[in-house]
């Protein structure tokens, strides 16, 4: 039966790559379109298992908002946010294949995106990157790479790349401070918020969604009761957004 499904998608894929590169997104009323680069990402566009993140974060978007994207992938929250918000999105990407496809979505969407090919961190300098197993810094896809280098258990590549606290680009580059975040960090959560100490403490800094890898998290003796502490000790209220059968999200709000 398995096969069977996984056939059938497969199907689906080819007819896709054949009327067209890009796929069409619906969220909300609002609509973007993304180019596949792999059978993953299309399958992971046509089920969409994030939208209800997705969908409650643009009804949560008011227009006056500085959106920023931690962990923007082929930017599927940039582009729908650059729907709502006007100016400022602000998307972080620091692989280099995802981030040349973020580019790609963006323009596609014409959407009004400020790309950073950095990752955001709690101090400044360079870091190695984990990519997944059988994944290079050519390839995109939203396959878990991340900054804990020790994480997989099979062989795969690391890669450099540059890490910038978030405080000090907030103080240092041409971008206003954030009033809405959302994190997909790959296990870095607590990292990323820790360098985000005194922008999370402005008062205008109003809502954060966050993704979190409960495993990766313990991995870097963490857990997710330490990331709602430090939301709650910045002001915000935190309730969980777990979507069942998929991911831990949290949503902060002043």
């Amino acid at each position: 039966m398995r096969r069977l499904y996984e056939t059938a998608w497969g199907v689906r894929y080819k007819q896709h790559r054949l009327r067209s590169g890009t796929y069409r997104v619906t969220a909300q009323e609002a609509q973007a379109a993304f180019a596949i680069p792999t059978r993953r990402e299309y399958l992971d566009f046509v089920k969409l298992p994030e939208r209800p993140i997705l969908e409650e974060l643009l009804s949560d978007l008011q227009p006056d908002d500085v959106f920023y994207d931690l962990g923007a992938n082929l930017g599927v929250y940039s582009c729908f946010a650059a729907s709502v918000v006007a100016p400022t999105v602000v998307a972080f990407e620091p692989h280099p294949a995802n981030a040349d496809k973020l580019a790609q979505n963006v323009a596609l969407n014409d959407a009004d995106v400020s790309i950073q090919r950095v990752a955001l961190a709690s101090s400044s300098g360079t870091a190695r990157m984990q990519l997944a197993p059988g994944f290079d810094a050519d390839v995109a896809g939203s396959a878990g790479h991340t900054l804990l280098t020790d994480y997989y258990d099979e062989a795969s590549e690391t890669i450099q790349v540059e890490k910038r606290r978030g405080d000090e680009f907030v103080a240092n580059e041409d971008v206003q401070p954030p009033t809405v975040l959302k994190i997909d960090t790959e296990g870095s959560e607590i990292e990323v918020l820790e360098g985000f100490d005194s922008t999370l403490a402005r008062p205008e800094c109003r809502l954060v969604y966050c993704e979190l890898h409960e495993d990766r998290l313990n991995s870097r003796g963490h857990s997710v009761a330490d990331v709602y502490d430090l939301l709650e000790s910045h002001g915000f209220s935190v309730e969980d957004r777990t979507i069942e059968g998929y991911q831990t999200f949290v949503r902060g709000e002043k």
